[in-house]
This record gives structure tokens, C-alpha cells and sequence, in this order.
């Protein structure tokens, strides 16, 4: 997948990835946010039946080849699996369709994201790292989820860990187009 050109864009990843590094520290060799995950290959095979559903690469071969990635919120690597912190748990699926040519799904365990936008995400993070959580009184957290009523909502709704990847449906998934 071609990386981005358009400054704007360039600009806010590199403010976003700044709020991460704010927040959850410098940390050489990991992702800033779901810095804690296993990484696995395998083989999907679609069912007979998958095929009169879409017309989707994957779905109308045999098998295709995946990368498989389990995730932990944060940015910290070695947040523990049963912090409260370590949710949303993530799952991306990459299905490895020739070279440089994939499709990708990538969720997680928790309905909905805090923002709609970019920008907005860039606001809570910037909200966040100059608040102290245990006292949100008068703070940039608390102005921001008073005036984001949906990222309110996203912060106080349960978060509970999946018992399994297995049988948990994940609710929030943004599957990208075939990239070449």
C-alpha cells in the first residue's frame, strides 16, 4: 500500500504518534498503541457457500495465505493481559493475496471508536496527556468528553476482556480494500 503524500495527513500522523509517545512514553521497537500483541501465520479456506456472499479475493480461491495479529491496547508492551488497560483487545487479519496485493480486517472488542475523525482523535489524546485521570474536575479531559458526547459514552461503556477471540464477536471492524 503506497504510503500518504498529502501533507495534512502526514501531519496529523506525526502529531498522533507525538500523543502517543506523551502519553504512554518512548518505547524503541514497539507500535505506539497496541504495543502488546502475537503475531501468527496460518491458512483461511472459505466455505462453498462464502462464495455466492461476495465477490471478495479471498473468498473465491481455495485458500489464501494470512497474517494474524492479537492485540492488547496502550502503548505500553508490557501492560498485563489482565489490566483493565488492555482493553480494547484487537484483531487484524491481513489475507496475503500475492506480493504486495492484501486485504485487510482490522477490529476491535469494543463497539464504535471514541472520535469520528482524525483531528478529533488528535484533541482527546492531547485532552488526555495533560489530564490527570484521577482528578478529571476543571481538566482538558473533562471539557472534551463534555463536549463529545459519543467519546463520553465510548470511555464509560464496559470493556470487559474477551473470554475468547474465538467465540467473540468483535464488533468493530474497518476492512480496507484489495491494495496493490
Amino acid at each position: 500500500m503506497p504510503l500518504p503524500t498529502d501533507e495534512k495527513i502526514i501531519a496529523l500522523s506525526q502529531q498522533l504518534l507525538q500523543q502517543f509517545d506523551t502519553i504512554f512514553g518512548l518505547n524503541p521497537g514497539f507500535r505506539p498503541a497496541h504495543a502488546k500483541g502475537i503475531m501468527l501465520t496460518g491458512t483461511f479456506t472459505p466455505s462453498a457457500e462464502a462464495a455466492t456472499l461476495t465477490k471478495a479475493p479471498h473468498i473465491s480461491r481455495q485458500s489464501t495465505p494470512v497474517t494474524v495479529r492479537f492485540s492488547d491496547s496502550t502503548g505500553i508492551p508490557l501492560v498485563p493481559d489482565n489490566d483493565p488497560n488492555a482493553n480494547p483487545r484487537g484483531l487484524a487479519i491481513r489475507f496475503n493475496l500475492a506480493e504486495h496485493v492484501h486485504t485487510d480486517i482490522v477490529c476491535h472488542s469494543t463497539d464504535g471508536f471514541p472520535t469520528r475523525t482524525g483531528p478529533e482523535f488528535l484533541e482527546l489524546l492531547k485532552a488526555l496527556a495533560t489530564s490527570d485521570p484521577k482528578n478529571l474536575a476543571g481538566s482538558p479531559l473533562e471539557a472534551f468528553l463534555g463536549s463529545h458526547p459519543k467519546a463520553l459514552a465510548f470511555v464509560q461503556a464496559p470493556k470487559p476482556a474477551p473470554s475468547s477471540f474465538a467465540s467473540r464477536e468483535l464488533l468493530w471492524c474497518n476492512r480496507d480494500e484489495v491494495h496493490q
